[in-house]
């Protein structure tokens, strides 16, 4: 018991993370020190006492390698809002929409998980110093589990297991695609100074774990949900019950909107995917043995297409969320003409209620439209690829 303990201290240790980022080139140095670079090796940084240790405004940093930040950086960005914005998109135009609708099942369901272990468990991020924090966005969060080192390997891992079972391709070449994704974003969360060592290998383990039921009850999920006429219902209902009854901390943490922009992206999603099977746009007449759907490198016209595909989807999606905005900006004054305050003073935001309200509704259409309207535009086009039409299942 008491080498666990110390095992659990040994990773929870900031210096370990302040160690990572200075062999990757990430220097503290004291303004005073007239821009030399002093790598933080004193005992001052280590000590937990809240007098000994210096306060981040005392100090600044250099990063003496950009290749890494850039590297690192554009890890961490797959797997936040940035990277679901294009790898589910992508993958429903021009790879496999069923893929995407299954994947999107298991996202939801891991970083639902995850965010309400956050908010339960609620452990700070590393102390800084003796960490850099070079990233801020998710700075207010609690930090264990590390939601990016879950979706790191949950993403990735559930898009080559359907896919097996849907085509013939080299599953190698895939375990070696998910272990280098799972390993850029894990690292990158020690890079930008946002988790623990312990934060991500309990990230790590824990999608490790949730996968092994997640992952084929999904499918038959999936399965289900395309040709049952209540869908629709079961997801808002379902998606909107487990918003309500999501744990809240006593200090307010943007978790929970996150949590309702997942879920509402997941209703989207699943729910378009049962209108256009509804409507016959979609049917299962592919053949499901995977020897019989070989995959091959997209020709010169295929690039060409996807291309196409590609830039008229991100660009509804982008005209998509200003049109919504500016429908909620409408709605805002509305409210405030009926007398009704919708922003939270000490949080500077809409109140709660109304941000999660404003998310879920702006994820929800959106998503919904991605797997509906904007292959239906495409199709108009001509450039809609022709196997979308038999990817029911």
């Amino acid at each position: 018991m008491d080498t666990f303990k110390d095992c659990v201290h040994y990773f929870k240790d900031p210096e370990l993370v302040a160690r990572f980022q200075r062999y990757f080139g990430v220097m503290r140095y004291d303004s005073s020190d007239n821009g030399v670079t002093v790598p933080s090796l004193d005992n001052e940084s280590k000590t937990r006492n809240g007098n000994a240790v210096r306060k981040l405004n005392d100090v600044d940093h250099a990063i003496t390698n950009k290749f890494w930040y850039y590297l690192f950086l554009f890890g961490t960005y797959l797997g936040d809002e940035i990277g679901y914005a294009v790898i589910i998109p992508f993958l429903i135009w021009n790879i496999d929409s069923a893929v995407a609708r299954k994947m999107v099942l298991v996202w939801a369901a891991v970083m639902y998980i995850g965010q309400s272990i956050k908010d339960i468990v609620q452990w700070p991020r590393p102390e800084c110093p003796p960490v850099i924090r070079l990233q801020t966005k998710w700075s207010i969060e609690y930090g264990m589990p590390s939601t990016h080192a879950m979706i790191s390997i949950a993403l990735p891992f559930s898009v080559l297991y359907y896919i097996s079972n849907r085509y013939q391709i080299d599953f190698s070449i895939g375990i070696v695609v998910v272990f280098l994704w799972c390993m850029l974003i894990s690292l990158s969360r020690l890079y930008l100074g946002m988790h623990t060592v312990l934060d991500v290998i309990a990230g790590l383990l824990l999608a490790t774990i949730l996968l092994i039921p997640f992952v084929p009850l999904a499918d038959v999920v999936d399965r289900y949900l395309m040709y049952n006429e209540w869908t629709p219902l079961i997801f808002i209902v379902v998606t909107v019950s487990l918003i309500f009854i999501y744990p809240t901390s006593d200090q307010w943490t943007p978790t929970k909107g996150d949590t309702t922009l997942i879920l509402g992206t997941c209703a989207g999603i699943l729910t378009g995917g049962w209108l256009i099977v509804t409507l016959d746009i979609q049917d299962d007449y592919r053949v499901m043995n995977p020897m019989n759907n070989p995959i091959s490198w997209p020709s010169i016209n295929d690039l060409g297409l996807i291309v196409m595909r590609s830039g008229l989807g991100y660009c509804c999606i982008v005209l998509l969320f200003l049109i919504i905005k500016y429908i909620l900006c409408v709605v805002d004054k509305i409210l405030i003409k009926c007398g009704m305050k919708i922003i939270d003073d000490e949080l500077n935001r809409h109140i709660p209620l109304l941000d999660i309200t404003y998310k879920y509704l702006t994820f929800y259409l959106v998503s919904f439209n991605i797997i509906v309207l904007i292959p239906i535009l495409q199709n108009l086009l001509s450039i809609r690829r022709q196997s979308f039409c038999h990817e029911a299942k």
